[in-house]
């Protein structure tokens, strides 16, 4: 087992309000405040990806999603994360539309198909001070799978 600090984010001026965010249980992502755009972006940025507007607001996102695609981590990069493994890393698009990379709460299971899942989001303690959006699985009665 290690007793490592796991990597911590990088805050910035221009990402702080989403890791404030995820410290207090919520999504916020933005979206562009343009009249002739109104799209959600992610990951955090300067203007909007779609028509270029600096015109960006932080909001409330649902938290809900689809898997798109994923991978198994059996062998992870940094000695943290070791007894994690196996675990999956999913890429999630957003019920507002934006692509999010993140990790799956579920103990690895061999088979699971998780393409076109349903999934909402949950935070985890990921050092002293940063909580991280992680995913659970949802049933089709819509309640979370943990």
């Amino acid at each position: 087992m290690s007793n490592e600090l796991k990597p911590q984010p990088r805050i910035n001026a221009i990402n702080r309000p989403f890791w404030e965010a995820c410290n207090e249980d919520k999504l916020h992502i933005q979206q562009c405040q343009s009249p002739n755009c109104g799209k959600w972006a992610y990951f955090p940025r300067v203007c909007c990806p779609h028509c270029g507007s600096g015109d960006l607001a932080w909001k409330d996102a649902s938290g809900e999603g689809e898997i798109k695609t994923f991978a198994v981590i059996r062998r992870p990069q940094h000695p943290s994360f070791f007894p994690e493994a196996p675990y999956y890393l999913i890429a999630v698009q957003l019920k507002e539309g934006p692509l999010m990379y993140s990790r799956l709460q579920h103990p690895y299971e061999q088979g699971l198909e998780l393409v076109g899942r349903k999934v909402s989001v949950t935070f985890t303690d990921h050092g002293p001070q940063q909580r991280l959006p992680f995913f659970v699985l949802q049933e089709d009665s819509g309640a979370a799978v943990v």
